[in-house]
C-alpha cells in the first residue's frame, strides 16, 4: 500500500520554508529606547530615560513602558518588492505615523496564545502608506514589555527589528499552498478531496527549485484551479464572519494598558481595512471608544468614517460588558441607559442587539430589561463553556422572569476569536449540528482578543479562499446587525430556553474580592441617595442639579462592574487600584447628597 503520510509530512515543511522567503532582510534598525515605568502620551516621547538598544537586549520589567526611536535607511522601491519593517520589540507596540497619529499596533510573537486561534505576532509594518520618502526616516513606537497575557517572555527581549522587502508573489503562493495544507488537516482521508489536496501541494512545491518568480507563477497554476473549485452556495449551513476583537478592560493587566491596547486594535484595524476592502469589523464597550477620543482624537476622527461608510460596527447596546449577577437592576439598566446613548451622540446609531461574549453567565432579569431598552437580540458564547451540561442549542428564544424573550445566538464554534480557517469552519459546522442548529447560518467572530490586536492578515487571506470552497461550509463577511435580522425573518421556529443562563466554569465569582464587591454595592446605594436628594432639592429649592458629576461617577461605577473587575479575576494591581477610587466616589456621593440634604 502507498504510504501517503511522509509526502503530507514533508509538504508541511517545505511550505515552512516557502513561508520564509516572503520577507528578505534590506537593513538594520538604529533603536534608542526612552524608558518610564508609566505610559507618556507622543508629545512627551523622549522624557524617559534613553538607552540604545539592539535586537537581543532586554529592555524592562513586566508592564514596563518605553518610547522607541527608529532610525533606518528606507529600501529602494524594486519591481514586485515592498518595503516593510519587520519589528518584535520583545511585547506589544504601537507605530504612529510622522503626524503623531497611531498607524499600526505590533505585538511579540512568542504571546502566550493559543495557535489555533491564528498567530499572535503582529510584526509587519508596510511603509507604502507613511509616505516616508527616500533615504533616512525615523518613526517611533510606543511600547509595553508586556505579551498579549500580561505576561513577559523571553526576558522582555528585543527579539528582531529591520527592514525588509515582501516578495508578493511568493506571499501569495504561500497562502495559496498553505490553504490546501490546512484543507488536509480537517478533510477525512476517505475522501478523494484530501488526496487530490495532497498531490496538488506535491506537485506545486515540487516547482520550488531556486525560488525564482517563474517557479512561483509555475506553483501558482497548479494550485488555483483546486483553490477555485466552489461547493455550491445553497448549502443548509454557512457561516457569517465578522472581525471582531473583545477587549477586557482588565483582566491580567490594569486599566491603563487596556487604553494602550484599544489604540493599538483600533490603530491595526484601520491599517488592514486599507488593505483588505472586504474587512468588516465590529467592537463594543463605548467606554473604550470613549479612551480612544480622550487620548488620540485623530485616531477616532477615522474610526468616525468607517463607522459612517459601514465598514465598522458598534456593537453591544451597553457600556462596558458588565457582570450581570451581582450589580443591581438600576446599574443594568444604566449600562444601557448610556450605552446607547453614546452611540446615537458619537455615531448617530442605537444598536439593537446585547453583545456579551465572555461574561460570567446571565441572570434572567436581563431580557425583561432589554426589551425594555429597545434590545431584541442576544449573543454570547460562554454558556458552551459548561463544564458538566452540554448547553442544548446554538439559536433559540431566551425567556426571562416576566415571560420576555430575546432571540439568541451562540457561535457555534465556541469562541469569539475564531483563527478563521479550515478547522473553525468545520468545527463551527459540526458543533452547530450537534446543537441542534444545523439547518440555517451561524456567526464567526474571528481576529485575536482578550488582550486585544483584532484580525491579522492570515484571518483574511484565508477567508479570501474559503468564500465558497469546496469541502468547507460557505462563509462570507458582514455584520452581526444584518445577521440577527435574517435570523428573525427566517420563519424558523427555534427552541425557548427559559430561566438564569448559569455558567458551570468560573468558581468564586461573587465571593472573591469581597472588599470590592462591598464598595460596588456602596457605591450603587450612594448614587441613589445622591439623585434621589438631589432632584428633591432641585425640585424644592432650584438646587443646581449635579448631571454632569452624576453621570461621570455612575460610568466609573459601571467601568468596575466589567466582567472581568467585579467577579474578582484580575491581577491585584487592578483592586490596588479599584478599591480607593470606588472610596473616593463614595466620599463624593456623600458630600453630594449633604448638600443636597442642606439645601
Amino acid at each position: 500500500m502507498f504510504n501517503e503520510q511522509p509526502i503530507w509530512e514533508n509538504s508541511k515543511k517545505r511550505i515552512a520554508a516557502l513561508k520564509e522567503r516572503v520577507y528578505q532582510k534590506a537593513g538594520d534598525i538604529a533603536m534608542t529606547a526612552f524608558l518610564t515605568k508609566e505610559p507618556l502620551p507622543y508629545a512627551r516621547r523622549e522624557e524617559g530615560t534613553p538607552r540604545g538598544v539592539a535586537p537581543g537586549d532586554a529592555w524592562g520589567e513586566v508592564f514596563d513602558c518605553a518610547w522607541f526611536r527608529l532610525r533606518f535607511h528606507v529600501p529602494e522601491e524594486r519591481p514586485g518588492r515592498k518595503p516593510v519593517l519587520v519589528l518584535d520589540l520583545g511585547g506589544e507596540g504601537l507605530v504612529y505615523d510622522k503626524q503623531g497619529c497611531p498607524y499600526r499596533g505590533i505585538t511579540n510573537v512568542n504571546s502566550e496564545f493559543d495557535r489555533r486561534y491564528g498567530l499572535p505576532g503582529k510584526r509587519i509594518v508596510q511603509l507604502d502608506a507613511l509616505e516616508l520618502g527616500e533615504g533616512e526616516a525615523e518613526l517611533w513606537v510606543d511600547a509595553g514589555n508586556n505579551d498579549l497575557f500580561g505576561l513577559q517572555q523571553d526576558g522582555g527581549r528585543i527579539r528582531e527589528a529591520f527592514t525588509a522587502y515582501c516578495d508578493p508573489q511568493a506571499r501569495e503562493l504561500y497562502y495559496d499552498l498553505h490553504m490546501l495544507s490546512l484543507l488536509t488537516d480537517v478533510l477525512p482521508r476517505t475522501d478523494p478531496q484530501w488526496y487530490e489536496a495532497l498531490y496538488t501541494l506535491q506537485k506545486a512545491l515540487g516547482e520550488l527549485r531556486d525560488y525564482t518568480p517563474e517557479e512561483y507563477a509555475a506553483a501558482s497554476r497548479i494550485a488555483k484551479p483546486l483553490l477555485g473549485r466552489r461547493g455550491g452556495e445553497e448549502q443548509s449551513f454557512r457561516l457569517l464572519a465578522t472581525g471582531h476583537s473583545h477587549i477586557d478592560l482588565a483582566w491580567r493587566w490594569p486599566i491603563r494598558e487596556t487604553k494602550r491596547k484599544g489604540a493599538r486594535t483600533f490603530a491595526t484595524v484601520l491599517d488592514m481595512m486599507n488593505r483588505y476592502e472586504e474587512y468588516i469589523f465590529g467592537a463594543s464597550q463605548p467606554q473604550l471608544y470613549e479612551w480612544i477620543r480622550e487620548d488620540h482624537p485623530d485616531l477616532f476622527e477615522k474610526i468616525r468614517r468607517r463607522i459612517a461608510e459601514g465598514r465598522w460596527e458598534v456593537q453591544g447596546a451597553v457600556w462596558v460588558e458588565s457582570d450581570t449577577n451581582m450589580p443591581s437592576g438600576e446599574s443594568l439598566v444604566r449600562q444601557f441607559l448610556y450605552g446607547n446613548r453614546y452611540w446615537q451622540k458619537e455615531f448617530g446609531k442605537t444598536v439593537d442587539y446585547l453583545w456579551m461574549p465572555d461574561v460570567f453567565g446571565y441572570s434572567a432579569a436581563l431580557p425583561q430589561i432589554m426589551k425594555k431598552a429597545g434590545v431584541d437580540y442576544f449573543s454570547t458564547i460562554k454558556i458552551s463553556w459548561n463544564k458538566h451540561t452540554i448547553f442544548p442549542y446554538t439559536t433559540f428564544h431566551w425567556k426571562g422572569i416576566d415571560g420576555s424573550t430575546v432571540l439568541t445566538h451562540m457561535p457555534p464554534e465556541g469562541c469569539y476569536l475564531s483563527g478563521a480557517g479550515p478547522e473553525a469552519l468545520m468545527n463551527a459546522k459540526i458543533q452547530s449540528a450537534k446543537r441542534g442548529g444545523y439547518f440555517g447560518e451561524a456567526l464567526l467572530p474571528f481576529g485575536i482578543g482578550d488582550g486585544g490586536g483584532g484580525a491579522g492578515p492570515s484571518h483574511l487571506e484565508y477567508l479570501r479562499r474559503e468564500k465558497n470552497l469546496q469541502g468547507l461550509p460557505p462563509v462570507e463577511i458582514g455584520t452581526v446587525k444584518d445577521f440577527f435580522h435574517r435570523l428573525s425573518e427566517s420563519g424558523i421556529d427555534y427552541p425557548t430556553y427559559d430561566g438564569e443562563l448559569y455558567l458551570e466554569l468560573h468558581q468564586g465569582t461573587l465571593t472573591t474580592c469581597a472588599r470590592n464587591k462591598q464598595l460596588n454595592r456602596l457605591s450603587e446605594h450612594a448614587l441613589h441617595d445622591a439623585e434621589l436628594l438631589s432632584a428633591f432639592a432641585h425640585r424644592l429649592t432650584g438646587f443646581a442639579y449635579p448631571q454632569e458629576e452624576l453621570e461621570a461617577l455612575w460610568k466609573e461605577v459601571l467601568l468596575y462592574q466589567f466582567h472581568d473587575i467585579l467577579p474578582g479575576s484580575s491581577i491585584n494591581r487592578v483592586y490596588d487600584e479599584s478599591v480607593p477610587r470606588y472610596e473616593a466616589i463614595v466620599s463624593r456621593l456623600e458630600e453630594l447628597t449633604r448638600q443636597a440634604a442642606e439645601a
